[in-house]
C-alpha cells in the first residue's frame, strides 16, 4: 500500500515522506540507531521504499535545484533592438533677419527640418555649435561649453531695426550634459572648460524658424559648444569625433554656419540677377566632398576643398564653414547628404544631414 501511494505522488510529496521516516528511525527505542551514518539510514529506508525508487535516476542532484529557469545551450536570448544613432545636422542659418523674412525660400526649409527633428528623431537633447562662438583671448586649442541652465540672448549684430534686439528664444540648458561634454573632450585631449554664456544669433535666429515656440517648441535641453578660435579643419573634425558618442543617447548635434559666406561682397552682389560665381562653384564642390560615401575619403576631399582658388572668395574667414567640419567628424562613418541649397548674391544656403532618420513606427 505504501509503495503504490508514494509512487503515484510527485516528488514534493515523496521528499517530505522520507524526512518523516528518517525522523521516526532516529527516535527509535534503540540508542544505537541514533548513531547511524547516512548510508546506514538509507539502507534502513530500503525496507520501506521499493528498490525501483532507488534505482531510478533523478533529473538533477538536490544541490542543483533552483527556482531560476534553466536556459538550454540552444536557446537564443533575444536582445532589445539597438537604438539608431541620432542624425547630425548642418544649418545654413543666414543673418538675424532670417526669423522675420517669412517669404525667403529658406524659411519653409528650416521649418521642415525642425519638424523632422522634433517629430521623427525626437531627441533627448540638442547640442549646437555656432559659427558665432569662437572663444576670444584664448589659444587656438581651447573649447568653451555653456554650462548654464538659464541663458540670455546675445544680439551680436548691428544696424538692424529695433525689434531685432527684442527677439526671444526660450531654452533650458543642462549643466550635467555640459559636464559630460567636457569629459568627452578631455578624453580626446581637447582642453575645455564650462562657463555661462548667452545664445548668439547663429543659434536663436535659425532656431526661431526651425523650432518656433508656439507651434514646434524645442522642449529638450539645449547646450551650446564653441568652435576653436582657428581655421584648422582637422582640429574641427577631431572636435566632432570627440562628441559623436552623444548620438548614441539620441542627442542631436546641430552645427550652424553658411556654406558660402562673403559679407564683403554682399552690397555689390545683392540686386544682381545672378549670384557671384564662387557662390555656385564652391558650394557645388563642397557638396561633392561632403557626399563622399567613404568617411576617410570625405575627410580628404573636404580638406582639399579649402585649397581651391575660390575658397577665400567663398569664405574670407572660415568661421562659417568650420561647423560643417564638426558635423562631418561627429557623423563618423555615416554618410552626408545635402538636403537643399540656394545660391544668392555672395552666399550659399546648403543644408546637410548626416546619418539616417529612425524608421517610422
Amino acid at each position: 500500500m505504501f509503495d503504490t501511494w508514494v509512487l503515484r505522488r510527485p516528488a514534493f510529496f515523496i521528499l517530505p515522506s522520507i524526512v518523516i521516516i528518517v525522523a521516526l528511525l532516529m527516535s527509535a527505542s534503540s540508542p544505537a540507531l541514533s548513531l547511524l551514518s547516512l548510508p546506514q539510514i538509507l539502507t534502513k529506508l530500503k525496507t520501506f521504499l521499493p528498490v525501483s525508487y532507488f534505482n531510478t535516476p533523478t533529473t538533477a542532484p538536490l544541490s542543483t535545484l533552483s527556482t531560476t529557469p534553466s536556459v538550454s545551450s540552444t536557446t537564443t536570448i533575444s536582445q532589445p533592438p539597438k537604438m539608431p544613432k541620432a542624425p547630425v545636422y548642418f544649418f545654413s542659418h543666414g543673418g538675424p533677419d532670417v526669423q522675420y523674412n517669412t517669404t525667403h525660400p529658406v524659411y519653409p526649409i528650416l521649418q521642415s527640418i525642425g519638424k523632422e527633428i522634433t517629430q521623427k528623431v525626437k531627441p533627448s537633447a540638442v547640442v549646437v555649435f555656432s559659427a558665432h562662438w569662437q572663444p576670444e583671448n584664448v589659444g587656438p586649442d581651447e573649447i568653451h561649453v555653456n554650462n548654464a541652465e538659464k541663458t540670455d540672448l546675445i544680439y551680436d549684430f548691428y544696424g538692424f531695426p529695433p525689434h531685432f534686439y527684442k527677439a526671444t528664444f526660450p531654452s533650458t540648458g543642462s549643466p550635467s550634459l555640459a559636464s559630460h561634454i567636457i569629459s568627452l573632450l578631455a578624453k580626446s585631449n581637447i582642453r575645455a572648460r564650462g562657463l555661462s554664456r548667452g545664445l548668439d544669433h547663429g543659434v536663436f535666429s535659425g532656431f526661431n524658424v526651425a523650432f518656433p515656440p508656439a507651434s514646434n517648441p524645442l522642449a529638450v535641453p539645449l547646450v551650446q559648444v564653441s568652435l576653436f578660435n582657428s581655421e584648422n579643419p582637422q582640429a574641427h573634425f577631431l572636435l566632432g569625433e570627440a562628441v559623436q558618442s552623444l548620438r548614441e543617447q539620441n542627442i542631436v548635434i546641430i552645427c550652424t554656419g553658411m556654406t558660402v559666406h562673403n559679407l564683403r561682397d554682399m552690397r555689390l552682389a545683392f540686386g544682381q540677377p545672378q549670384p557671384m560665381p564662387y557662390a555656385v562653384s564652391f558650394d557645388n564642390a563642397l557638396k561633392e566632398a561632403v557626399e563622399q560615401p567613404d568617411a576617410e575619403k570625405r575627410k580628404e576631399e573636404m580638406a582639399r576643398v579649402l585649397k581651391r582658388p575660390d575658397a577665400r572668395q567663398a569664405h574670407p574667414w572660415m568661421d562659417h564653414l568650420m561647423p560643417l567640419y564638426i558635423a562631418a567628424g561627429a557623423a563618423g562613418g555615416d554618410r552626408g547628404r545635402q538636403t537643399w541649397t540656394m545660391h544668392e548674391a555672395s552666399f550659399a544656403w546648403a543644408q546637410y544631414r548626416f546619418g539616417e532618420l529612425p524608421e517610422e513606427k
